[in-house]
């Protein structure tokens, strides 16, 4: 049995559920995950269960807020890194994402000759406006990594960008647990005109670009608002400009039943992201039988969907571009319901086992060095 010890961020629930779901499988492999911090450091409202988190401990640490137009920027300090390394014993580490915890980790690993892989989201699109820093980080990690893990094809060519052997990289896309969502649309449904949009109200997710283009369509089309974030005031104002507020339906944030009951009574989902890693809402509102209107700005999309089957991949900057993108999937009821077929059954291959398989060749590859050793 093989000890690896996963670095990572704040326990982000579809993480969490993975990280369970590899703790509980068979595989020669024995799991701890070590998170650099709790959601309430940073903000978040995602709501994670002690039992839920399995094997797993916390690293004391600050968190810098830095105040940006479109997403604040958190940079997490945490210390101890080391100790904990040295208390887990780690046949494997696996460092997710490039800070300065994941240096210590780095070291710390060439120093005791314990092989590590580099796991990553990020792409050159979420990444454009990084520092030349930052990208010395990446590229200090990537060099010194015996292999990479990639939540997504876009981000297996950045890892590539920065030096990563495409012959060391595993895909293993980022997923939920798709059994939590999957909900498949009635036999005697009859599509409506409802549009669904779930996520933070800030700018980088776009929705000042979807405002103008939804003023564009067929008036019969309402849209629904899931979420909370700085930019609601600035959104209700812009709303209110464009005459939509008979159409627009703030929810707030929502989770559990009341979130599913949201998907469930909704049509289309939009994602106008200006810039997302992933967009792992896509792959929500797909298990819930939705085709999906994306941003091309979503690097995540182009692994989830296809454009013209289970939706639209379109640019969110070219207003008419979008508005005739939504008034065209709600135009044609019978295609409409193929899209929702389409996407409920596409949705069922992103189950943790069939994305796993990248995972655990990742781990497999090394452990084969090991033994060889």
């Amino acid at each position: 049995m093989k000890n690896v010890v996963i670095i990572t961020n704040a326990p982000a629930p579809y993480r969490v559920a993975f990280f369970d779901y590899i703790q509980k499988k068979e595989s020669g492999y024995k799991f701890h995950i070590v998170y650099t911090s709790q959601n309430e450091d940073i903000g978040r409202q995602w709501h994670v269960s002690e039992e839920e988190l399995g094997s797993h401990s916390f690293l004391e640490c600050k968190v810098i807020t830095i105040k940006r137009r479109y997403d604040d920027k958190r940079i997490v300090l945490s210390v101890g890194i080391a100790k904990r390394l040295k208390e887990l014993k780690p046949d494997i580490v696996i460092c997710m994402e490039y800070n300065v915890t994941i240096l210590q980790a780095v070291h710390w690993c060439r120093r005791h000759h314990v092989p590590f892989l580099s796991w990553s989201d990020g792409t050159a699109n979420s990444e454009h406006n990084i520092s030349g820093l930052q990208r010395r980080f990446r590229k200090y990690v990537i060099e010194r990594a015996v292999g990479f893990i990639s939540s997504s094809t876009a981000t297996m060519e950045h890892q590539i960008s920065f030096g990563a052997k495409r012959e060391l990289c595993h895909k293993s896309l980022l997923t939920v647990d798709i059994k939590k969502y999957l909900r498949e649309k009635p036999e005697d449904y009859r599509p409506g005109k409802n549009l669904l949009y779930v996520g933070s109200l800030i700018g980088r997710k776009g929705l000042d670009l979807l405002m103008p283009a939804l003023a564009r369509t067929d008036a019969g089309i309402k849209l629904v608002i899931v979420g909370e974030g700085s930019e609601e005031a600035v959104l209700r104002a812009q709303i209110a400009e464009l005459g939509l507020t008979e159409r627009v339906t703030f929810k707030g944030f929502l989770e559990g039943e009341a979130l599913a009951e949201c998907y469930e009574k909704s049509d289309v989902f939009v994602i106008p992201t200006r810039e997302d890693c992933y967009g792992l809402v896509i792959l929500e509102a797909m298990c819930a039988s939705l085709p999906v209107i994306a941003s091309k700005y979503a690097d995540g999309a182009f692994d989830i969907m296809e454009d013209g089957v289970h939706g639209r991949i379109v640019d969110p900057y070219e207003t008419k571009e979008l508005a005739k993108a939504i008034d065209d999937i709600f135009s044609d009821e019978d295609r409409l319901k193929r899209m929702q077929k389409a996407s409920f059954q596409k949705a069922k291959e992103f189950g943790f086992p069939q994305v796993a398989e990248g995972f655990y060749e990742a781990l497999d590859a090394v452990y084969g060095n090991l033994k060889g050793m």
